[in-house]
């Protein structure tokens, strides 16, 4: 009580309600509240708007392959060897239920992710300031890597919005904060997830030969699952005032983690020596610099005492060590056996690490030790330059452990997945998270310098940062997207591939048969084609010349199948254009004569014919 009382005391006595990172009264609530808003529109808007501009990745389509079968058959059998974890299937199976199998729905259910980061970022206000939360919010919202990722249907920008939630629930938990309405919201739903798609294996049982029936039954059960949750949500609220709520989904998002991406072990791993750091800086802190004051030993403390204390004692502390542990363990299962269809899929989740572990040192080796250094000076520089500045401050001020443990976070992966033999753009978004948030730290120190020069100062390093950072999200998303030479794209798919799909599309209503055109694809590459054809069950991907089949196109490999393509189909196939697939990659597309009329060109002038 003691303890509470002086953490209550604390919060009173500055202006903010901050209890570790010194108040910056540069907003009042209202503007604090407004501004918050507007940097969430706007990173709304980056990751929703025009999301089907660039065509999918190679990723994308295989990503967006595997959905496909889950949607259409309900089948999905995770491999180790095949991409990543099961969730983003899943959370996209819904998105693809409500609004289509479609591009833009697909897109939206990874996009909103990368949204909900920039909220959670503002929840930091207690540990950063609220001065920091902003800007950390604001660098998430504008950062180029974040949006371009967010706007990927990968895994990558769920597995990083879940290694904040884990933090943020870590650190509310340990604070002893009371649960929230998000918090709450967020346990309802994953129980939701959890719990009712496995219930529609009554519905489907029930309703095998009426529609209505099924939709009846379900309808029902998703009630009864309501009233369940709701009570389980209010018991929960009713224990230690739902501080129990944030263990639970500290140990949920890191098992979504390790269901989403093999990486959970590094960052995590990262986060666990980020906190020794913290506690070995504090003991030589006064040995080297000097006596840390009286505030800085009062901020929150990140510390194992204060983690066992959060546990409670006796009764509560099994029942919460017993919640953790049963929502780590049974998302886990859930997710791996494919909502337990697939008992194997558990046993593999395991062998995954040998076969990523065989992958780190053997695929996209090329870029070098410093890849991700050059990567971030290209087009993070503000945020990498504003992080290196808070990581200073954080350790020569000693001013709180958060600041410290996100220092620490951040330069723990940047070192780490430099060390990696295995690099891609992507991969940066682990640790320019933590980049962000320290950055915001900065501009709140600068600003709580004390003189009006400091705040002004501060409000020039945080508005130029953004300026610069917004201009270079607009370009790489919006006009460089498919720009090889860019930071983040990384061999995309050329824009021209959609000319290519038109171009199939136009040439299959010519034919008066639509979507049952017949289309051989020879070209060993080809995805993501397989996506933007799903709906057509007469287009087969043979990857290889082969014989003529009186299919109405044909699309082939420019340069490598040439002289096949000439021998094979010159008699019977005209050609209408050449197609960047990628880097190195183009495609031309051949149409039956008796379907093109004069619009095509003579095969054997293909060789002459520019890519």
């Amino acid at each position: 009580m003691a303890k509470k009382a002086k953490k209550t005391e604390q919060q009173e006595a500055t202006p903010e309600t901050e209890t570790s990172a010194r108040a910056v009264p540069i907003f009042s609530d209202k503007m604090w509240y407004l501004s918050s808003s507007l940097v969430v529109a706007v990173a709304a808007f980056l990751r929703f708007f025009w999301l089907e501009l660039k065509p999918l990745h190679h990723d994308e389509g295989v990503n967006g392959f595997f959905l496909t079968t889950l949607f259409r058959e309900g089948i999905y059998r995770y491999d180790p060897s095949n991409y990543h974890g099961p969730t983003l299937y899943y959370i996209s199976l819904a998105f693809a239920k409500w609004f289509g199998l479609e591009t833009v729905p697909v897109r939206l259910s990874t996009a909103i992710f990368g949204v909900l980061m920039v909220v959670l970022a503002l929840f930091l206000s207690r540990y950063i300031g609220r001065t920091g939360a902003l800007f950390a919010a604001l660098f998430l919202s504008l950062s180029p890597g974040m949006v371009f990722i967010s706007r990927y249907f990968i895994h990558e920008i769920f597995f990083v919005f879940l290694a904040l939630a884990f933090a943020l629930a870590a650190v509310y938990f340990i604070d002893r904060e009371k649960a929230g309405p998000f918090a709450y919201g967020w346990l309802a739903l994953l129980m939701l997830i959890s719990f009712y798609p496995t219930t529609l294996n009554l519905a489907a049982a029930a309703g095998e030969d009426s529609d209505l029936t099924y939709y009846f039954v379900a309808g029902l059960l998703l009630v009864v699952s309501l009233v369940l949750i709701g009570l389980v949500i209010r018991m929960l609220g009713a224990w230690s005032e739902g501080r129990p709520v944030y263990l639970i989904l500290a140990s949920a998002s890191a098992a979504l983690m390790f269901a989403t991406k093999e990486t959970a072990f590094i960052t995590l791993g990262t986060m666990a020596i980020a906190v020794g750091c913290v506690w070995i800086w504090r003991q030589m802190y006064p040995k080297m610099v000097g006596p840390l004051g009286e505030d800085e030993r009062s901020t929150w403390p990140l510390t194992w005492a204060n983690f066992s204390e959060a546990l409670g004692t006796g009764i509560d502390r099994v029942l919460a060590l017993l919640a953790a542990g049963f929502a780590f363990v049974y998302l886990n299962v859930l997710f791996f056996t494919s909502y337990f269809s697939y008992s194997e899929g558990f046993q593999k989740a395991f062998e995954a690490y040998a076969i990523w572990t065989e992958t780190g040192s053997s695929d996209h080796t090329q870029n070098g030790p410093w890849a991700y250094l050059k990567w971030g000076m290209e087009l993070e520089a503000p945020i990498f330059i504003l992080a290196g500045v808070g990581v200073v401050i954080a350790f020569v001020l000693g001013r709180h452990r958060f600041a410290l443990f996100t220092a620490l976070w951040g330069v723990g992966l940047l070192m780490a997945y430099s060390i990696i033999p295995y690099k891609t753009p992507w991969l940066m978004l682990s640790f320019l998270l933590p980049m962000c948030i320290i950055a915001g730290y900065a501009i709140n120190e600068i600003a709580a310098a004390g003189q009006r020069e400091a705040k002004w100062i501060a409000a020039i390093l945080g508005i130029g940062a953004s300026v610069v950072l917004a201009y270079q999200t607009y370009d790489l998303n919006f006009i460089r997207y498919d720009d090889n030479g860019a930071a983040y794209v990384y061999a995309h798919t050329r824009r021209e591939f959609h000319d290519l799909i038109g171009e199939i599309e136009r040439f299959s209503e010519l034919s008066g048969k639509g979507n049952d055109a017949a289309v051989d694809v020879i070209s060993s590459d080809y995805w993501p084609m397989v996506w933007y054809t799903k709906d057509r069950p007469r287009v087969v991907f043979h990857g290889r010349p082969v014989e003529p089949r009186g299919s109405e196109m044909i699309v082939a490999k420019k340069g490598q199948q040439d002289a096949e393509v000439i021998r094979r189909y010159s008699a019977q196939y005209a050609y209408v254009a050449s197609y960047g697939l990628r880097p190195g990659v183009d495609l031309i597309l051949l149409v039956r004569k008796d379907l093109i009329g004069t619009e095509g060109q003579e095969l054997y002038k293909l060789n002459m014919l520019k890519p």
